[in-house]
């Protein structure tokens, strides 16, 4: 039987954090030919995120807490997808923005051969509901920036909901940047440049109301930098 680890980063997410499970659970219930795990990554939190995914997992199955000392989701992935023994590793975002009945068809994509499968918010099919400002943003962080400087053959690389093989585990992750957020572009990036194969999900997703942890705008000078620095390391062979 196949095996898959969900990793969901959890950064003061006291609040949202077991109504985010029993959604989850609802759809990863209904999957019996795969045996799934749940992993809250807890990350350098203010509130009682870790005391109470420790205490959740008495009443879901298959529910682990870690806790990671920085606060940074990519560190989450780096160490969770680097210790994992899994067929198939994925994350999604705490809130569940992306729609949870997808997370089959991201595992499925993965178990029929891909290396590297994304929920994207810009196909056609997908069905979205965000602030107008960021979709602009993204369009031109997809369609005009990445296209010039470090092209991924993807219409979305940000979307928080992501899986791979161990092939991907063993030979990336361990050598992307730990800068909150790029990660996503970094590993498509490199999938990209090493010919893996690349699958693209269309997705339900819905912004959600809180206020997100990771500020798109104090974001921006950052993930400029390491566009450049991607694609400087991707010329050089860093990564081969």
């Amino acid at each position: 039987m196949k095996t898959v680890d969900i990793i969901i980063p959890a950064y003061n997410e006291s609040k949202i954090l077991e109504d985010s499970l029993n959604y989850l659970y609802s759809y990863l219930e209904k999957i019996k030919e795969i045996k799934w795990k749940v992993i809250i990554g807890e990350n350098g939190s203010k509130d009682n995120t870790f005391e109470l995914a420790k205490k959740l997992t008495k009443k879901f199955p298959n529910l682990e807490a870690v806790h990671i000392n920085e606060a940074s989701r990519d560190s989450v992935l780096k160490e969770l997808w680097g210790k994992s023994k899994a067929d198939v590793m994925m994350y999604m975002d705490a809130d569940m923005s992306t729609h949870p009945r997808h997370t089959i068809e991201l595992i499925n994509a993965i178990l029929e051969g891909n290396d590297v499968a994304i929920g994207s918010r810009m196909l056609p099919e997908s069905r979205v509901k965000r602030p107008l400002i960021r979709v602009v943003m993204s369009k031109l962080y997809y369609s005009v920036f990445l296209r010039l400087f470090l092209p991924v053959g993807v219409k979305d690389t940000q979307c928080g909901f992501k899986a791979i093989n161990k092939k991907v585990a063993k030979e990336i992750i361990p050598r992307l940047i730990k800068e909150n957020g790029f990660l996503d572009t970094e590993l498509v990036a490199v999938s990209k440049h090493k010919k893996y194969r690349i699958k693209e999900i269309p997705v339900e997703w819905s912004e959600a109301e809180r206020r997100s942890t990771m500020s798109v705008y104090n974001n921006v000078p950052k993930f400029i930098r390491n566009v450049f620095r991607t694609r400087k390391k991707i010329k050089s062979g860093y990564y081969d």
